[in-house]
C-alpha cells in the first residue's frame, strides 16, 4: 500500500526546495563581494556565466518548490482553526520568494549585461541584487514568527517548534538589519550567510515535520470489548 499521498508529497516539497538551494549556491563557487570592484565582479560573471545559468534555472524550480510547500504548511494551520496566522504565514511566504527571485533575476541580468556592456552596467545590477536578498529576510521573519504563534497556539507540531521558529525569526530580523558597509553586518559580511542557512534549515525542519504528520496510520487501535 502507497504511504504517500499526494499530501505528503506537496509537504515533501520543502525537502526538495532545501536540497536544490544548496546545490544553486554551491555550483557557482565564491561570489565577490557587493562592492567589489567592477572588473572583479565583471571577472566573475564571466568565468562563472555557464554555472550562473543553470542556477537561475534552478532557481525557478526553487520558487516553485517554495510555494508548494508554502500552501501545504499554512494550509495545513488554516485548517486547524489558526486562519489569521495562516494568512500571514502564506502572505509572508510569497513576499520572501518574490524578493529572492528578483534578486536572482538581477543576478542573471548582471552576467548578461556583462557580456555586452562590460562591467561598469553589470556590477551596478550585481550590487542592487544583494539588498533584494537581505529585504526579503523581514518577509522570512514574519513567516517564521507568524508559525512560531500558530505552533503554540495550535499545538499541531511539538513546542520545540514554536521556539525554533522564534529564534528563526530573530535571526531573520537581524540579517534583515545588515546594511553596514563593511564587516558582519554588512551585505557582504557572515551574518547574511548564516541568515540564508538559517532559513533553509528551518524550511527542511518544516516540511520534515509535516510530512511526519501527514502519515497515515499505522494500524487502527482496536476498539475495547464491550462488558458483559
Amino acid at each position: 500500500m502507497n504511504r504517500w499521498t499526494a499530501e505528503r508529497w506537496a509537504a515533501a516539497s520543502g525537502v526538495a526546495f532545501t536540497i536544490l538551494f544548496v546545490i544553486a549556491n554551491v555550483i557557482t563557487g565564491t561570489p565577490p563581494h557587493y562592492n567589489a570592484s567592477p572588473d572583479k565582479i565583471g571577472n566573475y560573471l564571466h568565468d562563472h556565466h555557464r554555472s550562473l545559468t543553470i542556477q537561475a534555472l534552478l532557481a525557478g524550480v526553487i520558487v516553485v518548490l517554495f510555494l508548494w510547500f508554502l500552501s501545504s504548511f499554512a494550509g495545513f494551520f488554516r485548517e486547524a482553526g489558526q486562519r489569521r496566522l495562516a494568512m500571514i504565514m502564506l502572505g509572508a511566504g510569497v513576499a520572501t520568494v518574490t524578493l529572492a527571485a528578483a534578486g536572482d533575476a538581477l543576478v542573471i541580468a548582471s552576467a548578461r549585461l556583462n557580456e555586452f556592456e562590460g562591467p561598469g552596467a553589470a556590477s551596478a545590477f550585481y550590487a542592487v541584487s544583494a539588498f533584494f536578498y537581505i529585504k526579503l529576510f523581514w518577509a522570512a521573519a514574519a513567516l517564521a514568527f507568524a508559525t512560531a504563534l500558530a505552533t503554540y497556539r495550535s499545538g499541531l507540531f511539538a513546542q520545540w517548534f514554536a521556539g525554533l521558529s522564534a529564534v528563526g525569526a530573530v535571526l531573520f530580523v537581524l540579517t534583515g538589519c545588515a546594511m553596514r558597509e563593511h564587516g558582519f553586518f554588512s551585505p557582504a559580511g557572515a551574518l547574511p550567510w548564516i541568515g540564508f542557512v538559517g532559513f533553509a534549515l528551518w524550511v527542511l525542519v518544516s516540511s520534515a515535520l509535516l510530512v511526519q504528520k501527514l502519515a497515515p496510520a499505522g494500524t487502527a487501535t482496536p476498539a475495547a470489548a464491550p462488558a458483559t
